[in-house]
């Protein structure tokens, strides 16, 4: 029994020798010795710490750039975590355990970030969803993003998503009609029970638009689940469809080149009398030669009617789909985790630390919440001796 030693963890005295190892220590000038660490364990808390030498220091590794850089690389490349420790423009090399660490750490830092930002959810939710092929069938992923604002800018919070594979029959497979329908069949249960969790978690009166692609699925599903809530068609699918018609019309000809930017303008209009006059604007550049177009013009002008484009901020479900950009390459990382517990953990990290962009204005201008709560590393102070 010691009593001059200090549990660190409980403040206690009544300490004993708990075995020992060595390891190596670099000094100041690079200069390398092999020193010996005694362990020790609390007799009131039951926890084993380690005491140095009086002339070595801890000091830690991983500032909170290293950090931040470790999760960008596992994040934005999706190697494995080895090959990431080891990709980088620092002399230290990660070890995997380590990046698997902080991974694991990131997910729950980066909701406290949000909290203490006390962001504020506008009522707007955007759904989207994307395929790929995994193992001979069809894998699908779901996300749903909350448009969220505050005193220091616009962002976008991932609170839904949704992971599942369709195994397709051998019919199906030779069949396209018959693969889509399946995939449909299937996609309409799991939309259905992600918008489902995020009515429960917000409430269904919170929700005052959602925001989805040109999809018939969305248009049954969204008002039995969120019957207060406008449904609004992505701008860009609406007008989609028109650009591709013109294209193949037209080509890259002056005529096409000149309706672009004025079809473009739809996206800053205010109110649905602009936007009228823009349409007119396009047809009087047409003309009436084709009827095919006048026919897809006149769609469009109800479509814009409908969705009540130049009456409400939001047009397009974008923040979802720039999430898929981001994580697209990492969904065959997803499926290698052998738990879903794992799988999830991993998602929600993943997804809280890409999930929110960064702020375009205010005070924290250029950064992500989870900047702001990464942990800084020692600093300047460098000790005779510290750990390698």
């Amino acid at each position: 029994m010691t009593n001059d030693i200090k549990c660190p963890h409980c403040g206690a005295y009544h300490c004993i020798k708990w075995d020992s190892y060595s390891r190596d220590v670099v000094h100041i000038n690079n200069e390398e010795k092999k020193i010996n660490v005694q362990r020790y364990k609390c007799k009131i808390c039951g926890r084993t710490f380690s005491k140095l030498p009086e002339d070595v220091f801890p000091r830690k590794k991983y500032s909170r750039s290293a950090i931040i850089q470790m999760i960008e690389w596992k994040y934005l490349y999706g190697g494995g975590l080895r090959k990431v420790g080891k990709t980088s423009d620092r002399k230290t090399i990660y070890p995997s355990s380590t990046i698997w660490k902080y991974i694991q750490w990131i997910g729950p830092k980066s909701k406290e970030a949000l909290e203490k930002l006390k962001i504020i959810f506008s009522g707007v939710i955007t759904v989207d969803e994307i395929y790929y092929k995994c193992n001979g069938g069809t894998g699908v992923h779901i996300v749903v993003s909350a448009v969220c604002e505050d005193k220091n800018g616009k962002y976008t919070v991932i609170i839904g998503s949704e992971d599942f594979m369709i195994e397709l029959s051998e019919e199906s497979r030779k069949d396209k009609r018959k693969m889509k329908k399946e995939i449909r069949e299937m996609l309409s249960k799991h939309i259905e029970k992600v918008l489902q969790d995020v009515a429960e978690r917000y409430g269904v009166t919170c929700i005052k638009i959602v925001l989805t692609d040109d999809d018939p699925i969305y248009s049954t599903i969204v008002p039995n689940i969120f019957p207060f809530a406008i449904h609004r068609i992505c701008l860009w699918h609406i007008l989609k469809n028109f650009l591709k018609a013109l294209e193949k019309l037209y080509g890259n000809s002056k005529i096409f080149q000149k309706v672009i930017p004025t079809i473009n303008s739809l996206w800053h209009v205010n109110n649905q009398k602009k936007a009228m006059e823009i349409l007119d604007k396009v047809q009087s550049i047409l003309g009436s030669t084709n009827k095919k177009i006048l026919r897809r013009l006149a769609k469009l002008r109800e479509r814009i009617i409908k969705n009540r484009i130049g009456l409400l901020d939001f047009r397009t479900n974008n923040p979802s789909e720039s999430t898929f950009a981001r994580i697209k390459p990492l969904i065959k990382v997803i499926k290698s985790f052998q738990s879903e517990d794992g799988m999830k953990n991993y998602l929600n990290s993943m997804v809280m630390w890409y999930n929110t962009s960064v702020f375009v204005d205010g005070a924290h201008r250029g950064k992500s919440p989870i900047e702001l709560v990464c942990p800084a590393g020692v600093g300047d102070k460098i000790t005779p001796f510290s750990y390698i």
